[in-house]
């Protein structure tokens, strides 16, 4: 007889690679119940996607992450059910229409090109320290309205706000004075921004009426917290994740390089098979059977997004990395009312990323031995990327371009 499936999203064996424990999940007890921490978990895909579907028994309202209770400093449309959610979506939309995101591509390109250059004749760094955690940092700061000499900060309090250790849920000290250090500054730059207003989001959110009333400050400073979240730690790991597995499939690089536009589809394949946001949480609004269990009214429920997204019963071989995959949709980003409103800018992000890395440094190779994984929340991936290449001259963006 088998041991016991223990899934502890937290433990940091889970975090280095969850994918046996999804794999029996998925096949054993698709749906999980955790009775020490108080969760029950869903592993197969179209049980997540109906976790997302079906937000009337699956409701965001009391917390998207394992110990909240609805009670969340800073509300956020995250955190939030139609139809007030619809009417605060409809508001932030704006930010991430088509026209507004290839508006950006040039600035999100020259940032690249800018940050290429400050080691493309070193031959080797960590890809992640000098490029993938500046440049989502930089881009959605940036959006958001903050200054410049802000834009390091915020990355490290948004880093360290998600940190958690080993197999322990509630937040670190650390991490919550990192909290605490984000919603401070927020608060100051609303503030700054009700007085002069500029062209970046929380400027337009602070302008924004809906039904002729206007946003309060905490519910701009959650707008602010999910979108400095979301567009640093998940677009990192994107990028870092994508190079990572095409350093890992030669013949998969090499198509890439030889046809730049294949890269949206490595994109792709990255986002399902390393998903960046691994589960979401929701609660229960009534007794729910599923495979012979009952979940309870008012139970913590995991969307196992990760694991969706390796379920056999929906995609062929998905163990296998293969930016050839026909694949019609993936969890990555949500679903519904709660597919992610920044999907556009990370996938906008993650190709001009790709698309001059593969023109500027092609023969790059990952030193495995010195790769580490991010201890967090529910976000997954890379804390280090050693990347050696050869030393070449900056030659301006443009070559890896259609």
């Amino acid at each position: 007889m088998s041991e016991p499936i223990v899934y502890n999203p937290f433990a940091y064996e889970i975090h280095e690679d969850p994918y046996p424990t999804y794999a029996r999940m998925r096949e054993e007890e698709p749906t999980y119940w955790n009775p020490e921490m108080g969760f029950w978990a869903l592993s197969r895909f179209e049980d997540v996607l109906n976790g997302y579907r079906d937000w009337e028994r699956f409701t965001s309202t009391q917390g998207i992450a394992l110990g909240e209770s609805g009670n969340i400093s800073a509300p956020s449309m995250i955190g939030m059910d139609p139809p007030v959610q619809t009417k605060l979506r409809k508001l932030i939309v704006r930010a991430f229409t088509p026209k507004r995101m290839a508006a950006m591509e040039p600035r999100i390109r020259d940032l690249t090109t800018k940050f290429l250059d400050t080691f493309i004749e070193e031959g080797e760094c960590d890809l992640i320290a000098r490029f993938a955690a500046l440049l989502p940092s930089d881009v959605i700061s940036t959006l958001l309205g903050a200054p410049p000499e802000d834009h390091s900060n915020l990355r490290i309090w948004t880093a360290e706000m998600l940190t958690r250790e080993d197999g322990v849920a509630r937040p670190p000290p650390a991490a919550e004075q990192a909290s605490a250090n984000l919603v401070g500054r927020f608060h100051e730059l609303i503030g700054e921004k009700r007085k002069r207003p500029g062209e970046d989001l929380i400027s337009a959110l602070i302008a924004a009426e809906l039904e002729g009333e206007r946003l309060t400050d905490e519910e701009i400073l959650g707008f602010a917290m999910l979108l400095i979240a979301g567009g640093n730690e998940t677009t990192e790991k994107l990028i870092a994740n994508t190079v990572h597995q095409l350093a890992r499939h030669a013949e998969q690089r090499s198509t890439v390089i030889a046809d730049p536009r294949r890269i949206p589809a490595a994109v792709e394949e990255s986002l399902r098979f390393r998903s960046p946001t691994q589960y979401m949480v929701r609660t229960t609004t009534c007794d729910v059977e599923l495979h012979g269990r009952t979940i309870p009214k008012g139970e913590q429920v995991m969307l196992l997004i990760g694991a969706a997204n390796h379920d056999p019963r929906r995609f062929d071989s998905p163990e296998r990395f293969d930016i050839a995959r026909v694949m019609e949709q993936h969890l990555a980003f949500g679903y519904g009312v709660h597919f992610c409103l920044g999907a556009r800018l990370a996938r906008l992000e993650a190709r001009v990323a790709l698309e001059e890395i593969h023109a500027r440094m092609p023969d790059y190779e990952v030193d495995e031995a010195g790769i580490s994984v991010v201890h967090a929340t529910n976000v997954a991936g890379l804390a280090t990327l050693p990347v050696r290449f050869s030393p070449s001259r900056p030659s301006g963006s443009g070559s890896s371009r259609n």
